[in-house]
């Protein structure tokens, strides 16, 4: 089966989103777990979720929540970047069209203003469902949900990137199969030796598309840089930047499969999936395929890690607008989708959990072997998105210079220091405003 753009979302760039198959009957009944208040029966609430099929058992669970509250839940499904778009205009304007929203946090920085602080839920809205926040991983609960202080939204989606190698391979190569790579100079010197033929040493995404994006950063923050200095300036063109840059067009893009400068994350998936790319950086969303025999030739031939250095945090929150008429019954229904309970119901439903009780349930792991890999990236050293409000279009100038350099269009300095100026020009302008 090949994966296509139509089938991915656009938010793949901070979600992996292709389930695990078989899931059938462990779903439990999560509203029989968690006892829930009829104080908002009545009252309806608007909710806007993703398109793709990770959004899917919110579909399907959502019913138990208004069964046993009384409280009407109409979904909203939009695209990643419609979703984005709808958002910033309603909570700008105070229009308030929708009540509660899952959000990518690159987002919050610009939403945080106009949503509900939540760290008192339990307190504010009476029969809420403890939130557990200590059962998320790492600094998932900082980096998904906070802004200055401020609790504005629950981690729902978890999603950190991974790195898959072809163990067969590995092995035709001479090279050791139990162990992946350790740093990104290894992934390419590895590579060399499994270039051959039409079997690839790196499935490299070099188009304009988020993925792209996605290996920069890893590689610039596993040699020690970071987008902004300790004043929030732009470091893009800096020691590790620059250096990132020529490593991916020198070191990664001889090793990538033709035509490679198109690429997103479908593609790189399928490249892993038929044996044309021997190594890959890969989401937790991609296994449901990935390990599938009868969509993947490599289905038992694959194991996985987490990136080499660092790993780069995706996922999704949820959070409540705060000019909601009905946010209460929305902060009720928050605390109830992202509790420990109703979490499990959703990964054996199919979803990315991003709870650790979740990740380490024997029902969930019995269905996602990378379970583990996912858990280890989340709580090691991980990196995230650019933490400004501007990490949307910074995310679009970092793609679009690595695409011009990997294409031979602009060298790899010319590349980095003129996404340096963007970044700076853009940053001035939207500080002006």
């Amino acid at each position: 089966m090949k994966i296509t753009r139509r089938l991915m979302s656009a938010g793949i760039l901070s979600l992996g989103v292709l389930s695990a198959v078989g899931t059938g009957g462990l779903v439990p009944s999560a509203a029989k777990a968690v006892e829930l208040p009829k104080t908002y029966d009545g009252q309806t609430i608007r909710v806007l979720i993703g398109t793709s099929p990770a959004w899917d058992p919110i579909r399907r669970i959502s019913g138990r929540f208004t069964e046993a509250t009384g409280v009407k839940v109409e979904l909203t499904a939009l695209s990643y970047t419609e979703a984005y778009q709808k958002l910033i205009l309603d909570l700008t304007s105070g229009s308030a069209s929708f009540d509660a929203f899952a959000f990518a946090y690159q987002w919050k920085h610009e939403m945080a203003p106009f949503m509900s602080d939540l760290a008192n839920v339990e307190k504010e809205v009476s029969g809420a469902p403890a939130m557990s926040l200590d059962d998320y991983p790492g600094k998932i609960l900082d980096v998904y949900g906070k802004v200055d202080g401020k609790l504005v939204g629950l981690p729902l989606l978890g999603d950190v990137t991974l790195f898959v190698w072809n163990k067969d391979a590995y092995t035709a190569a001479g090279l050791d199969p139990s162990e992946g790579p350790s740093t990104w100079a290894e992934v390419a010197d590895r590579g060399k030796k499994l270039t051959s033929g039409r079997q690839y040493g790196f499935g490299l995404p070099a188009g304009k598309s988020p993925q792209t994006a996605n290996i920069w950063t890893l590689v610039m923050h596993s040699l020690g840089g970071s987008y902004f200095d300790e004043d929030m300036k732009p470091t893009f063109n800096s020691k590790a930047g620059r250096e990132a840059m020529h490593f991916i067009v020198e070191n990664l893009q001889p090793i990538a499969p033709k035509g490679n400068l198109t690429w997103d994350f479908p593609e790189m998936l399928n490249s892993l999936m038929t044996g044309a790319s021997s190594q890959s950086m890969m989401w937790p969303g991609g296994f449901g395929a990935l390990l599938n025999p009868k969509q993947s030739q490599v289905a038992t031939k694959v194991a996985w890690a987490p990136t080499p250095g660092v790993s780069l945090l995706g996922g999704w929150a949820f959070g409540v607008n705060d000019s909601s008429s009905n946010k209460e019954a929305a902060k009720l229904y928050a605390a109830w989708l992202t509790s420990p309970e109703v979490s499990l119901e959703y990964a054996l439903a199919g979803g990315s959990p991003a709870r650790a009780s979740v990740l380490t349930h024997p029902k969930y792991k019995s269905i996602a072997p990378q379970a583990d890999a996912v858990l280890a990236g989340l709580k090691g050293d991980v990196v995230q998105f650019p933490p400004v409000k501007e990490s949307e279009q910074i995310v679009i100038m970092i793609y679009e210079e690595i695409n011009a350099a990997a294409a031979g269009v602009k060298s790899p300095d010319q590349a980095v220091d003129d996404l340096q100026a963007r970044v700076e020009a853009f940053m001035t302008k939207t500080a002006t405003k």
